[in-house]
Protein backbone atom coordinates (compact mmCIF):
# COMPACT_ATOMS: atom_id res chain seq x y z
CA UNK A 1 0.00 0.00 0.00
CA UNK A 2 1.63 3.60 -0.84
CA UNK A 3 1.50 5.48 2.04
CA UNK A 4 2.46 9.56 2.58
CA UNK A 5 2.04 12.49 4.45
CA UNK A 6 -0.59 14.67 3.22
CA UNK A 7 -2.92 13.17 0.23
CA UNK A 8 -3.77 16.45 -1.89
CA UNK A 9 -7.13 16.18 -3.39
CA UNK A 10 -6.87 18.10 -6.46
CA UNK A 11 -3.88 19.16 -8.55
CA UNK A 12 -5.07 22.75 -9.65
CA UNK A 13 -3.97 26.04 -8.69
CA UNK A 14 -3.98 26.17 -5.20
CA UNK A 15 -3.26 22.42 -4.37
CA UNK A 16 -0.01 22.66 -5.91
CA UNK A 17 0.93 26.22 -4.46
CA UNK A 18 0.01 24.67 -1.25
CA UNK A 19 2.10 21.37 -1.94
CA UNK A 20 5.21 23.99 -3.33
CA UNK A 21 5.27 25.90 0.00
CA UNK A 22 4.69 22.85 2.01
CA UNK A 23 7.79 21.05 0.48
CA UNK A 24 9.58 23.86 0.86
CA UNK A 25 8.99 24.43 4.75
CA UNK A 26 9.08 20.96 5.81
CA UNK A 27 10.64 17.39 5.26
CA UNK A 28 6.75 16.02 4.12
CA UNK A 29 6.11 13.91 1.44
CA UNK A 30 2.94 14.40 -0.79
CA UNK A 31 0.58 12.68 -3.28
CA UNK A 32 -1.74 14.59 -5.28
CA UNK A 33 -4.45 13.16 -6.79
CA UNK A 34 -6.63 14.62 -9.72
CA UNK A 35 -9.47 13.06 -12.25
CA UNK A 36 -7.49 14.79 -15.14
CA UNK A 37 -4.51 13.99 -17.08
CA UNK A 38 -2.45 16.51 -16.43
CA UNK A 39 -2.02 19.20 -13.55
CA UNK A 40 -3.73 22.52 -13.99
CA UNK A 41 -6.82 21.71 -12.62
CA UNK A 42 -9.63 24.02 -14.56
CA UNK A 43 -7.15 25.64 -16.38
CA UNK A 44 -7.14 22.55 -18.45
CA UNK A 45 -10.96 22.66 -19.06
CA UNK A 46 -10.60 26.44 -20.15
CA UNK A 47 -11.73 28.01 -23.65
CA UNK A 48 -8.62 28.73 -25.67
CA UNK A 49 -8.59 32.62 -25.43
CA UNK A 50 -8.87 32.76 -21.70
CA UNK A 51 -6.02 34.90 -19.78
CA UNK A 52 -5.19 35.49 -16.30
CA UNK A 53 -7.85 38.05 -15.11
CA UNK A 54 -4.28 39.41 -12.59
CA UNK A 55 -1.15 39.82 -13.39
CA UNK A 56 0.90 36.78 -13.85
CA UNK A 57 3.93 38.32 -11.10
CA UNK A 58 1.51 37.19 -8.36
CA UNK A 59 -0.20 34.00 -9.39
CA UNK A 60 1.53 30.17 -9.05
CA UNK A 61 3.34 28.27 -6.97
CA UNK A 62 5.66 30.71 -4.50
CA UNK A 63 9.04 29.16 -5.68
CA UNK A 64 8.45 29.74 -9.28
CA UNK A 65 7.51 32.49 -11.23
CA UNK A 66 5.47 32.89 -14.00
CA UNK A 67 6.39 34.78 -16.80
CA UNK A 68 8.84 37.79 -17.41
CA UNK A 69 6.87 39.96 -15.36
CA UNK A 70 6.89 42.14 -18.40
CA UNK A 71 4.91 45.16 -19.32
CA UNK A 72 2.35 45.17 -21.72
CA UNK A 73 3.21 47.01 -24.76
CA UNK A 74 -0.08 46.78 -27.03
CA UNK A 75 -3.80 46.25 -26.54
CA UNK A 76 -6.38 47.33 -24.12
CA UNK A 77 -4.08 46.69 -21.38
CA UNK A 78 -0.78 48.72 -22.80
CA UNK A 79 0.93 49.91 -19.53
CA UNK A 80 -0.47 46.70 -17.16
CA UNK A 81 2.20 44.13 -15.96
CA UNK A 82 1.66 40.58 -18.12
CA UNK A 83 -0.88 38.28 -17.92
CA UNK A 84 -0.81 34.38 -18.34
CA UNK A 85 -2.68 32.82 -21.36
CA UNK A 86 -4.14 29.62 -20.34
CA UNK A 87 -1.81 27.87 -22.42
CA UNK A 88 1.14 29.56 -20.86
CA UNK A 89 -0.22 28.76 -17.38
CA UNK A 90 -0.71 25.35 -18.01
CA UNK A 91 2.88 24.70 -19.37
CA UNK A 92 3.87 26.13 -16.51
CA UNK A 93 2.35 24.20 -13.93
CA UNK A 94 3.97 21.23 -16.07
CA UNK A 95 7.03 22.82 -15.14
CA UNK A 96 6.17 23.18 -11.85
CA UNK A 97 5.17 19.53 -11.16
CA UNK A 98 8.54 18.09 -13.05
CA UNK A 99 10.83 20.62 -11.86
CA UNK A 100 9.41 22.27 -8.38
CA UNK A 101 7.39 19.03 -6.85
CA UNK A 102 8.74 15.54 -8.28
CA UNK A 103 12.09 16.84 -8.27
CA UNK A 104 12.00 16.90 -4.87
CA UNK A 105 11.81 13.19 -4.31
CA UNK A 106 9.10 13.58 -1.41
CA UNK A 107 6.04 14.63 -4.09
CA UNK A 108 4.08 12.15 -6.70
CA UNK A 109 1.21 13.05 -8.76
CA UNK A 110 -1.42 10.70 -9.71
CA UNK A 111 -3.53 11.24 -12.63
CA UNK A 112 -7.63 10.07 -13.58
CA UNK A 113 -8.02 9.33 -10.14
CA UNK A 114 -10.72 10.52 -8.06
CA UNK A 115 -11.13 10.80 -3.89
CA UNK A 116 -13.82 8.12 -2.62
CA UNK A 117 -13.37 8.61 1.34
CA UNK A 118 -11.26 8.64 4.34
CA UNK A 119 -10.93 6.83 7.64
CA UNK A 120 -8.72 6.03 10.57
CA UNK A 121 -5.47 7.27 8.28
CA UNK A 122 -6.32 5.36 5.09
CA UNK A 123 -8.27 6.81 2.14
CA UNK A 124 -9.86 5.09 -0.84
CA UNK A 125 -9.23 6.56 -4.54
CA UNK A 126 -10.61 4.96 -7.49
CA UNK A 127 -8.67 4.80 -11.39
CA UNK A 128 -10.95 6.27 -13.88
CA UNK A 129 -9.60 4.56 -16.38
CA UNK A 130 -9.62 0.90 -14.96
CA UNK A 131 -12.11 1.46 -12.09
CA UNK A 132 -9.60 -0.16 -9.77
CA UNK A 133 -9.80 1.09 -5.91
CA UNK A 134 -6.41 1.76 -4.14
CA UNK A 135 -6.13 2.42 -0.77
CA UNK A 136 -3.48 5.17 0.36
CA UNK A 137 -1.88 5.24 3.85
CA UNK A 138 -2.07 8.82 5.24
CA UNK A 139 0.44 9.30 7.79
CA UNK A 140 -0.65 13.65 8.40
CA UNK A 141 -3.49 14.30 6.56
CA UNK A 142 -6.05 14.35 3.93
CA UNK A 143 -5.86 18.39 2.15
CA UNK A 144 -9.11 19.41 0.04
CA UNK A 145 -8.09 21.99 -2.94
CA UNK A 146 -11.55 21.68 -4.17
CA UNK A 147 -13.67 22.70 -1.81
CA UNK A 148 -13.90 26.36 -3.52
CA UNK A 149 -13.48 24.86 -6.60
CA UNK A 150 -14.68 26.86 -10.04
CA UNK A 151 -17.27 26.29 -11.85
CA UNK A 152 -15.83 27.05 -15.67
CA UNK A 153 -17.75 26.36 -19.28
CA UNK A 154 -16.32 23.39 -20.26
CA UNK A 155 -18.06 21.32 -17.53
CA UNK A 156 -20.88 23.74 -16.42
CA UNK A 157 -24.48 22.42 -17.33
CA UNK A 158 -26.63 25.68 -18.12
CA UNK A 159 -29.94 26.10 -15.53
CA UNK A 160 -31.82 26.51 -18.68
CA UNK A 161 -33.60 23.92 -21.13
CA UNK A 162 -31.77 24.03 -24.90
CA UNK A 163 -32.92 22.77 -27.83
CA UNK A 164 -31.47 20.42 -30.31
CA UNK A 165 -32.12 22.19 -32.70
CA UNK A 166 -31.04 25.61 -31.27
CA UNK A 167 -27.59 27.58 -32.54
CA UNK A 168 -26.05 27.51 -29.00
CA UNK A 169 -22.76 27.11 -27.67
CA UNK A 170 -20.63 27.25 -24.97
CA UNK A 171 -17.91 29.65 -25.12
CA UNK A 172 -14.85 27.21 -25.38
CA UNK A 173 -16.68 26.42 -29.45
CA UNK A 174 -16.71 30.34 -30.25
CA UNK A 175 -13.61 30.73 -32.18
CA UNK A 176 -14.96 27.51 -34.40
CA UNK A 177 -18.99 28.46 -34.75
CA UNK A 178 -17.97 32.17 -35.10
CA UNK A 179 -17.48 32.55 -38.90
CA UNK A 180 -21.05 30.41 -39.33
CA UNK A 181 -22.70 32.98 -37.96
CA UNK A 182 -23.94 36.85 -38.63
CA UNK A 183 -25.53 37.37 -35.11
CA UNK A 184 -24.88 36.96 -31.24
CA UNK A 185 -26.21 36.22 -28.13
CA UNK A 186 -24.10 36.24 -24.75
CA UNK A 187 -25.74 34.89 -22.25
CA UNK A 188 -24.02 35.93 -18.27
CA UNK A 189 -23.03 38.97 -17.00
CA UNK A 190 -19.41 38.49 -15.21
CA UNK A 191 -16.10 37.50 -16.33
CA UNK A 192 -16.63 34.78 -19.42
CA UNK A 193 -18.98 36.81 -20.53
CA UNK A 194 -17.03 39.65 -20.94
CA UNK A 195 -14.34 37.49 -22.32
CA UNK A 196 -16.60 36.67 -24.94
CA UNK A 197 -17.66 40.14 -25.87
CA UNK A 198 -14.20 41.29 -26.00
CA UNK A 199 -12.95 38.79 -28.67
CA UNK A 200 -16.13 39.20 -30.78
CA UNK A 201 -14.86 42.49 -30.87
CA UNK A 202 -11.50 41.86 -31.83
CA UNK A 203 -12.46 39.62 -34.27
CA UNK A 204 -14.18 42.52 -36.35
CA UNK A 205 -17.83 41.86 -35.22
CA UNK A 206 -19.66 45.20 -35.46
CA UNK A 207 -20.93 45.71 -31.81
CA UNK A 208 -24.71 46.47 -33.36
CA UNK A 209 -24.50 42.34 -34.12
CA UNK A 210 -23.85 41.51 -30.75
CA UNK A 211 -26.77 40.84 -27.87
CA UNK A 212 -26.02 40.63 -24.60
CA UNK A 213 -28.33 38.46 -21.89
CA UNK A 214 -27.65 40.63 -18.68
CA UNK A 215 -29.88 39.98 -16.39
CA UNK A 216 -28.12 42.26 -13.57
CA UNK A 217 -25.48 44.24 -13.71
CA UNK A 218 -21.91 44.09 -12.01
CA UNK A 219 -18.97 46.02 -10.30
CA UNK A 220 -15.49 45.54 -11.19
CA UNK A 221 -12.67 46.46 -10.50
CA UNK A 222 -10.02 48.75 -12.27
CA UNK A 223 -7.28 47.07 -12.97
CA UNK A 224 -4.72 49.91 -12.71
CA UNK A 225 -5.45 49.44 -9.07
CA UNK A 226 -4.06 46.00 -9.00
CA UNK A 227 -0.59 46.37 -10.40
CA UNK A 228 2.37 44.72 -8.69
CA UNK A 229 6.25 45.53 -8.42
CA UNK A 230 7.02 48.51 -9.72
CA UNK A 231 3.57 49.69 -9.98
CA UNK A 232 2.81 48.45 -6.20
CA UNK A 233 1.93 52.22 -5.62
CA UNK A 234 -1.15 51.43 -6.98
CA UNK A 235 -2.36 48.77 -4.56
CA UNK A 236 -1.49 50.65 -1.38
CA UNK A 237 -3.70 53.29 -3.06
CA UNK A 238 -6.54 51.01 -3.84
CA UNK A 239 -6.46 49.84 -0.21
CA UNK A 240 -6.43 52.99 1.17
CA UNK A 241 -9.67 54.07 -1.11
CA UNK A 242 -11.24 50.75 -0.11
CA UNK A 243 -10.60 51.71 4.15
CA UNK A 244 -11.58 55.58 4.06
CA UNK A 245 -14.78 54.21 1.39
CA UNK A 246 -15.33 51.96 4.14
CA UNK A 247 -14.82 54.01 7.11
CA UNK A 248 -16.87 56.68 5.96
CA UNK A 249 -19.93 55.35 3.60
CA UNK A 250 -23.36 55.29 5.69
CA UNK A 251 -25.13 52.68 3.29
CA UNK A 252 -23.50 49.55 0.99
CA UNK A 253 -24.66 51.55 -2.39
CA UNK A 254 -22.80 54.71 -0.81
CA UNK A 255 -20.01 52.53 -0.32
CA UNK A 256 -19.93 51.40 -3.78
CA UNK A 257 -20.26 54.83 -5.25
CA UNK A 258 -17.72 55.82 -3.08
CA UNK A 259 -15.47 53.55 -4.66
CA UNK A 260 -16.60 54.18 -8.32
CA UNK A 261 -15.66 58.00 -7.81
CA UNK A 262 -12.03 57.12 -6.88
CA UNK A 263 -11.75 54.44 -9.86
CA UNK A 264 -11.57 51.78 -7.55
CA UNK A 265 -15.05 50.46 -8.91
CA UNK A 266 -16.58 50.37 -12.57
CA UNK A 267 -19.96 49.14 -14.05
CA UNK A 268 -20.40 49.10 -17.74
CA UNK A 269 -24.00 50.53 -17.24
CA UNK A 270 -24.12 53.57 -15.21
CA UNK A 271 -27.86 53.84 -15.27
CA UNK A 272 -28.32 50.14 -13.07
CA UNK A 273 -27.31 50.18 -10.08
CA UNK A 274 -25.14 46.38 -9.86
CA UNK A 275 -26.40 43.72 -7.22
CA UNK A 276 -22.76 41.59 -8.21
CA UNK A 277 -19.25 41.53 -7.29
CA UNK A 278 -16.97 39.31 -8.49
CA UNK A 279 -13.56 40.81 -7.91
CA UNK A 280 -13.20 40.79 -11.69
CA UNK A 281 -10.93 43.12 -13.47
CA UNK A 282 -11.34 45.65 -16.16
CA UNK A 283 -9.27 48.39 -17.96
CA UNK A 284 -10.60 51.81 -18.39
CA UNK A 285 -10.54 50.62 -22.71
CA UNK A 286 -12.18 46.81 -21.76
CA UNK A 287 -14.95 48.60 -20.18
CA UNK A 288 -15.28 51.38 -23.19
CA UNK A 289 -15.17 48.43 -25.66
CA UNK A 290 -18.08 46.69 -23.67
CA UNK A 291 -20.02 49.95 -23.62
CA UNK A 292 -19.97 49.75 -27.33
CA UNK A 293 -22.34 46.95 -27.23
CA UNK A 294 -26.22 48.60 -26.51
CA UNK A 295 -28.34 45.39 -27.40
CA UNK A 296 -28.90 44.24 -23.68
CA UNK A 297 -31.22 42.09 -22.68
CA UNK A 298 -33.05 43.11 -19.74
CA UNK A 299 -35.77 40.38 -19.85
CA UNK A 300 -34.48 38.54 -16.20
CA UNK A 301 -33.08 34.97 -16.74
CA UNK A 302 -33.05 32.74 -19.26
CA UNK A 303 -35.61 29.61 -18.67
CA UNK A 304 -35.35 27.89 -22.46
CA UNK A 305 -32.84 28.62 -25.47
CA UNK A 306 -35.34 27.52 -28.42
CA UNK A 307 -34.49 27.04 -32.43
CA UNK A 308 -35.59 30.81 -33.25
CA UNK A 309 -35.89 32.06 -29.72
CA UNK A 310 -35.10 32.64 -26.07
CA UNK A 311 -37.65 32.60 -23.26
CA UNK A 312 -36.64 34.58 -20.78
CA UNK A 313 -39.04 34.87 -16.74
CA UNK A 314 -39.80 38.00 -18.03
CA UNK A 315 -40.58 37.78 -22.02
CA UNK A 316 -39.43 36.04 -25.34
CA UNK A 317 -36.81 37.04 -27.29
CA UNK A 318 -36.88 36.52 -31.22
CA UNK A 319 -32.87 35.36 -32.20
CA UNK A 320 -33.53 35.52 -35.83
CA UNK A 321 -31.72 33.64 -38.92
CA UNK A 322 -27.89 33.19 -38.56
CA UNK A 323 -28.12 34.10 -34.81
CA UNK A 324 -25.68 32.07 -32.46
CA UNK A 325 -26.36 31.63 -28.52
CA UNK A 326 -23.58 31.65 -26.70
CA UNK A 327 -23.26 30.63 -23.27
CA UNK A 328 -21.41 32.61 -20.53
CA UNK A 329 -23.51 31.11 -17.30
CA UNK A 330 -21.09 29.27 -15.55
CA UNK A 331 -20.73 31.07 -12.02
CA UNK A 332 -16.91 31.06 -11.67
CA UNK A 333 -15.26 30.75 -8.63
CA UNK A 334 -17.72 28.45 -5.78
CA UNK A 335 -19.68 30.54 -2.89
CA UNK A 336 -18.96 27.56 -0.26
CA UNK A 337 -19.96 28.50 3.51
CA UNK A 338 -16.69 28.79 5.67
CA UNK A 339 -15.74 25.53 7.66
CA UNK A 340 -12.51 26.01 9.63
CA UNK A 341 -9.68 25.18 7.95
CA UNK A 342 -7.72 22.93 9.48
CA UNK A 343 -9.41 19.54 11.79
CA UNK A 344 -8.10 16.45 12.96
CA UNK A 345 -6.88 14.93 9.36
CA UNK A 346 -8.38 17.26 7.04
CA UNK A 347 -7.32 20.51 6.06
CA UNK A 348 -9.81 22.26 4.17
CA UNK A 349 -8.38 24.99 1.48
CA UNK A 350 -10.47 28.46 1.53
CA UNK A 351 -9.76 32.23 0.73
CA UNK A 352 -7.93 34.21 3.63
CA UNK A 353 -6.88 37.40 1.46
CA UNK A 354 -9.56 38.28 -0.76
CA UNK A 355 -9.23 37.85 -4.24
CA UNK A 356 -5.17 36.15 -4.09
CA UNK A 357 -5.59 32.28 -4.59
CA UNK A 358 -2.57 31.04 -4.78
CA UNK A 359 -1.68 33.36 -2.36
CA UNK A 360 -4.21 31.64 0.16
CA UNK A 361 -3.07 27.92 -0.61
CA UNK A 362 0.59 29.16 -0.31
CA UNK A 363 0.23 30.44 3.11
CA UNK A 364 -1.40 27.82 4.70
CA UNK A 365 1.01 25.05 3.41
CA UNK A 366 3.31 28.01 5.47
CA UNK A 367 1.13 27.47 8.81
CA UNK A 368 0.43 23.78 8.21
CA UNK A 369 4.56 23.39 8.07
CA UNK A 370 5.22 25.52 11.48
CA UNK A 371 1.91 25.08 13.58
CA UNK A 372 1.05 21.98 15.55
CA UNK A 373 -1.74 23.11 17.69
CA UNK A 374 -4.64 23.10 15.29
CA UNK A 375 -6.82 26.06 17.08
CA UNK A 376 -3.89 28.19 16.92
CA UNK A 377 -3.58 27.88 13.15
CA UNK A 378 -7.62 27.90 12.65
CA UNK A 379 -7.08 31.20 15.30
CA UNK A 380 -4.27 32.60 12.48
CA UNK A 381 -6.48 31.66 8.88
CA UNK A 382 -9.81 32.74 9.04
CA UNK A 383 -11.90 31.63 6.09
CA UNK A 384 -13.01 34.61 3.99
CA UNK A 385 -15.51 33.30 1.67
CA UNK A 386 -15.95 34.50 -2.41
CA UNK A 387 -18.17 37.46 -3.02
CA UNK A 388 -21.35 37.64 -4.95
CA UNK A 389 -22.78 40.89 -3.96
CA UNK A 390 -21.64 43.83 -2.76
CA UNK A 391 -22.66 43.19 0.81
CA UNK A 392 -20.07 40.13 0.85
CA UNK A 393 -17.65 42.32 -0.59
CA UNK A 394 -17.91 44.60 2.73
CA UNK A 395 -17.73 41.63 4.72
CA UNK A 396 -14.69 40.16 2.56
CA UNK A 397 -12.95 43.49 3.03
CA UNK A 398 -13.27 43.25 6.91
CA UNK A 399 -12.19 39.83 6.72
CA UNK A 400 -9.14 40.51 5.28
CA UNK A 401 -7.73 43.30 7.29
CA UNK A 402 -8.44 41.30 10.30
CA UNK A 403 -6.31 38.83 8.92
CA UNK A 404 -3.51 40.99 8.01
CA UNK A 405 -3.59 42.25 11.81
CA UNK A 406 -3.08 38.61 12.86
CA UNK A 407 -0.33 38.11 10.50
CA UNK A 408 1.59 40.88 10.91
CA UNK A 409 1.46 40.11 15.38
CA UNK A 410 3.11 36.99 14.04
CA UNK A 411 6.84 37.33 12.90
CA UNK A 412 7.16 34.41 11.19
CA UNK A 413 4.43 34.98 9.38
CA UNK A 414 4.78 38.15 8.91
CA UNK A 415 8.36 37.52 7.17
CA UNK A 416 7.25 35.02 4.85
CA UNK A 417 4.53 37.01 3.31
CA UNK A 418 7.18 40.43 2.78
CA UNK A 419 9.48 37.80 0.58
CA UNK A 420 6.55 35.64 -1.12
CA UNK A 421 6.59 36.57 -4.95
CA UNK A 422 2.93 35.47 -4.75
CA UNK A 423 2.38 38.57 -1.69
CA UNK A 424 0.60 41.78 -4.62
CA UNK A 425 2.67 43.70 -1.79
CA UNK A 426 6.05 42.40 -2.45
CA UNK A 427 7.98 45.30 -2.60
CA UNK A 428 6.14 48.08 -0.47
CA UNK A 429 8.59 48.44 2.35
CA UNK A 430 11.60 49.35 -0.15
CA UNK A 431 9.15 51.75 -1.61
CA UNK A 432 8.22 53.41 1.75
CA UNK A 433 10.42 56.53 0.90
CA UNK A 434 8.15 57.63 -1.82
CA UNK A 435 6.12 60.19 -0.87
CA UNK A 436 3.32 58.81 -2.91
CA UNK A 437 3.30 55.49 -1.46
CA UNK A 438 4.14 56.35 2.28
CA UNK A 439 0.84 58.96 2.12
CA UNK A 440 -1.56 56.07 1.16
CA UNK A 441 -0.07 53.77 2.94
CA UNK A 442 -0.77 56.30 6.03
CA UNK A 443 -4.39 56.96 4.73
CA UNK A 444 -5.25 53.44 4.89
CA UNK A 445 -3.41 53.02 8.66
CA UNK A 446 -6.29 56.44 9.33
CA UNK A 447 -9.24 54.55 8.16
CA UNK A 448 -8.66 51.19 8.28
CA UNK A 449 -9.75 50.78 12.38
CA UNK A 450 -12.88 52.40 11.93
CA UNK A 451 -14.03 50.32 8.50
CA UNK A 452 -13.18 47.55 10.47
CA UNK A 453 -16.02 48.60 12.44
CA UNK A 454 -18.51 50.31 10.16
CA UNK A 455 -18.46 47.87 7.23
CA UNK A 456 -20.28 44.63 9.30
CA UNK A 457 -22.79 46.95 10.16
CA UNK A 458 -23.16 48.26 6.62
CA UNK A 459 -23.47 44.31 5.04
Amino acid sequence: MKTTDYLIIGAGASGLAFADTLLGESDAEVLLIDRRAKVGGHWRDAYSFVRLHSPSAYYGVDSLPLGQNRIIASGRNTGFYEQATGAEVCAYFETVRASRLEASGRAHFLARSEFLDHHGGTASIRHTGSGEIEQIGVRRRVVDARYQEASVPATHVPSYAVDQDAAFAPIGMLPGRAGEHRGFIVIGAGKTAVDACLWLLDAGIDPERIRWVRPREMWFTDRAGMQPLDQVASIINGLADDAQAGAQARTLVDLCHRLEDVGRLMRIDSDIEPTMYRGTMLSLAELSALRQIENVIRLGHVKSVEAGRLRLTDGDVATGPGTLVIDCSARGLASSPPVPVFAEDTITLQQLRHNSPTFNAALLGFIEAHGDDAAEKNRLAPPNPYASTPRDMATMFTRTWVSEQLWQGQPDIRGWIEHSRLNLLGGLAERMEDAAVKAAAGRFATHVATAVARLPQLA
